[in-house]
């Protein structure tokens, strides 16, 4: 591994100066702003590039004698195992091999093996807070498969908005599962307010007329499976016929079949994704199937929710957390505490 930390004026200029120096396969570790001995802006960038050992020379072998009289000497080092606890997560292969190359030459920059990991995952995905994934103002529509707990976020953010003084705006779409509709409409008349199913474009000029101002929107949907291609042409014909300008948030149930799960993306493209949404955290220790999905599919992690509490706040996915979690063997049910 060598790494290799300089300045450039511009990310343009740095990236040239890598690739000259360091070649096309370097990865960038990190980059901030600092200011020069002339008192300028400039770009302060680390980037490394693994490269394979140079062959080891022969040696003269050491006598039994003096093998018998020393302590065994070990040759584990600090990440030994990652690709196996990888592995055990359900992360795809390629991006172990990116992970366990980059990371010994960091450790040996001084950082510990989840900081190590923290770096690397931070460059591989891009992680959001919530309050930049919920743009005030916005119509923030949640997509997602059948029991994946769409319904339940809504009903968590609208709680989480209220008790900080927002209002949050509770719409649906979803007129085809029976008792849809039902848990926010209790939630919204619980905090004093009222939910809408929008079945026509006259039920949201109604809503519109009789929310007001809000804070944000929350659009509930249909579930969605991945294998019915035309319920989700169905879906967005209706929501254009609506002419609501919405974002659209990508709902994953971490415990899902990594498969299915990498299927979510490329069949809800035409929703125009913003971010991915995870919930059932507490239902697996297994994450390499987010990891997966985020990576392939481009799109930031970030709002997620860990039970089906809907006073319990939502959480806030960070490459810290996902570090930690990825860098330790998944734990069985039967090895929790009651």
């Amino acid at each position: 591994m060598r790494i290799k930390t300089l300045t450039a004026p511009k990310m343009a200029d740095a990236l040239t100066i890598i690739r000259q120096e360091l070649g096309p396969e370097a990865l960038i570790l990190s980059t901030r702003k600092v200011t020069n001995a002339q008192g300028e802006q400039t770009l302060e960038i680390t980037a490394a590039v693994n490269e394979p050992e140079p062959p080891s020379q022969p040696v003269e072998p050491i006598p039994a004698s003096i093998l018998s009289a020393r302590p065994a000497i070990p040759t584990a080092t600090p990440h030994t195992g990652l690709d196996t606890i990888l592995r055990h997560h359900g992360v795809n292969e390629g991006l172990i091999t990116k992970l366990t190359a980059a990371l010994p030459g960091l450790q040996s920059a001084g950082f510990s093996a989840t900081e190590a990991l923290d770096m690397l995952l931070s460059k591989m995905v891009r992680f959001v807070p919530a309050t930049e994934a919920l743009t005030p103002g916005g119509a923030h529509l949640f997509l997602g498969p059948p029991g994946c707990g769409k319904t339940t976020l809504i009903a968590k953010l609208a709680v989480q908005l209220h008790q900080s003084g927002r209002k949050a705006g509770i719409l649906s779409l979803d007129d085809q599962k029976l008792a849809g509709f039902e848990p926010l409409a209790i939630t919204a008349e619980t905090l004093d307010d009222e939910a809408y199913l929008l079945t026509a474009t006259s039920s949201l000029h109604a809503a519109a007329q009789g929310m007001g101002k809000r804070h944000v929107l929350l659009i509930d949907t249909p579930a969605l499976n991945p294998y019915q291609p035309q319920a989700f042409a169905q879906l967005k014909q209706r929501l254009d016929s609506l002419g609501l300008p919405v974002t659209a948030h990508l709902v994953i149930p971490a415990d899902m079949n990594a498969d299915d799960m990498g299927l979510l993306p490329v069949a809800t493209h035409r929703f125009n994704l913003q971010s991915l949404v995870v919930t059932k955290l507490d239902c697996t220790t297994r994450y390499g199937a987010l990891l997966n999905t985020a990576v392939a599919a481009g799109l930031p992690l970030g709002l997620a929710a860990h039970n089906g509490n809907i006073a319990a706040a939502p959480l806030n996915l960070t490459p810290q957390w996902l570090a930690q979690s990825l860098g330790t063997l998944p734990r069985q049910p039967w090895e929790f505490t009651s």
